[in-house]
């Protein structure tokens, strides 16, 4: 079984390809603020580890490229609230080249295993309005999670997959919906996030699953 996440990328651009993994890029249709980035490639760590990288936002800070030139680093990258296994409520935050302010993400992420099939799906939603969260309509409550301060929350649709080729080797893929929160997005900006930072990061991510073997 291959997942498949809605909204494929058609009318793509190639950003990055080699034997190991390709990086894909679409803006998203006329008049939405909407851009989408596309990662699919190998690693070589079990799917236990790959999950426990790609889940817990505290190691964020350890792989994800902290670029100098231009600026962009995840500053803080905290869970606020685990909402039950395989469900769970995070902050990240990222500095960006001025004149841009900072952007954060308010993530929801839930996770859940196609056991015969070897393959787990996380679901990676942000939270837009903080105030509207209640325990009927989202199944967790808002207790310890602020209001943004100081920074601009993007918003972002999509997931990643694992799934396991052998006791050794992962099949990663992750797609993304993002508004960046931008009334222009350059195309230098786009290729800056998908070679440099898109495809540096899974570089990144792929050394730290083979030191944690």
């Amino acid at each position: 079984m291959i997942v498949t996440f809605q909204n494929p990328v058609k009318h793509h651009m190639l950003k990055h390809d080699n034997e190991e993994f390709r990086v894909m890029y679409r803006e998203g249709p006329h008049g939405t603020p909407f851009h989408t980035l596309l990662v699919e490639g190998y690693v070589d760590g079990p799917l236990d580890v790959c999950l426990c990288i790609s889940w817990e936002s505290a190691l964020y800070k350890k792989w994800w490229p902290q670029s100098s030139f231009p600026p962009f680093k995840v500053n803080s990258s905290t869970c606020l609230q685990k909402v039950r296994i395989g469900e769970q409520i995070s902050l990240v935050r990222m500095k960006v080249a001025w004149p841009l302010s900072a952007r954060e993400a308010l993530v929801h992420f839930f996770f859940f295993e196609y056991f015969q099939e070897y393959l787990i799906v996380v679901l990676v939603n942000t939270i837009s309005d903080v105030s509207s969260i209640n325990k009927a309509s989202h199944g967790f409550t808002n207790n310890g999670i602020p209001e943004a301060k100081d920074v601009v929350r993007i918003d972002m649709v999509g997931g990643f997959a694992l799934q396991k080729v052998n006791n050794e080797r992962s099949n990663f893929r992750t797609i993304a919906n993002m508004d960046m929160k931008l009334d222009f997005v350059l195309p230098s900006l786009i290729n800056f996030i998908s070679r440099q930072l898109v495809g540096n990061g899974f570089r990144l991510y792929q050394k730290i699953i083979t030191r944690n073997e």
